[in-house]
């Protein structure tokens, strides 16, 4: 009991701190420049690709630093890429409640889409003479009736995050892999079993609570909606000085990506591949490993 009282006391204190402190843009440190990451592959609105599909990923591995994909699993327990929570032929039917032959099936009478298995973009990765970076966005949220609940329940969690570590076994990129979500418990249960993949607590408004919770779960960093109003280049450096790495979506425009850059954030997620590509360390030679 004791211990208890005294890890929690060690946790409350630097977050006060975090709330409480200021911090200057001058004092300017120096981070790596930030990674490129093209958005569900090529970008949402892409005329060449379907976003989350093998092509469109591919080309993000080849132009950029790497690629951020969505993933959910399907009845079966294999994991694929796939964004919504309605499947493209009925809104109602969700691919946690579908098995991998139904998703094939379904696949088949559709003459504009197609399903991506996480485990195609791994093998691809594995024959990259540069390994790129890829960033998995999980998704739990169904409010089509796919769960009880419209947040997936905790089996489903412990289901994805099995089929991920045998993915892992077969294929050991634990170091170019990112995780971001913002269910906990997803998190909580990588971190016990591959303490080197990067975990990113995902964000949309309020970002000192983000830094707050991420450092009281000892997370790598927060990914985290650059169109947020109340975002500013200040509470950037205050994540970072507290030791977390950023990522910033959705930037897309040139403004966007000189704002964001100046911001010195880890990561920048974009759908627009022409401008990620001027930008993108892959191009300029930085941050060579």
């Amino acid at each position: 009991m004791n211990t208890l009282k005294k890890t929690f006391f060690f946790v409350i204190t630097p977050v006060f701190f975090i709330l409480t402190g200021c911090v200057s843009v001058e004092e300017k440190t120096e981070y790596p420049s930030a990674l490129i990451l093209g958005h569900r592959g090529s970008g949402v609105t892409s005329a060449e690709f379907q976003e989350n599909t093998v092509a469109s990923v591919i080309n993000a591995f080849e132009r950029l630093d790497g690629a951020v994909v969505d993933i959910q699993c399907s009845k079966d327990g294999t994991i694929w890429l796939f964004h919504d929570a309605g499947l493209p032929a009925d809104d109602l039917l969700c691919l946690p409640q579908t098995t991998d032959k139904e998703l094939e099936e379904l696949a088949g009478k559709l003459t504009d889409f197609t399903f991506t298995r996480l485990e195609e973009i791994l093998q691809l990765m594995t024959m990259m003479e540069k390994t790129p970076v890829l960033s998995l966005d999980v998704k739990g949220y169904f409010p089509n009736g796919c769960f009880e609940e419209n947040n997936a329940p905790k089996h489903y969690f412990e289901m994805m995050a099995e089929s991920l570590f045998a993915l892992l076994e077969r294929y050991p990129l634990q170091s170019h892999i990112i995780i971001e979500t913002d269910y906990d418990y997803f998190l909580d249960l990588v971190k016990e079993n591959e303490p080197l993949i990067e975990l990113f607590l995902l964000g949309y408004h309020d970002f000192r609570e983000r830094i707050e919770r991420a450092i009281e779960r000892s997370y790598h960093g927060i990914s985290y909606n650059f169109k947020d109003e109340f975002l500013t280049r200040e509470e950037i450096e205050l994540a970072r000085q507290n030791g977390l790495k950023v990522q910033l979506w959705p930037i897309n425009s040139e403004e966007d990506f000189e704002m964001a850059l100046s911001w010195k954030p880890a990561f920048i997620k974009t759908g627009n591949i022409n401008q990620g590509e001027k930008l993108s360390n892959l191009t300029t030679g930085e941050n060579e490993n």
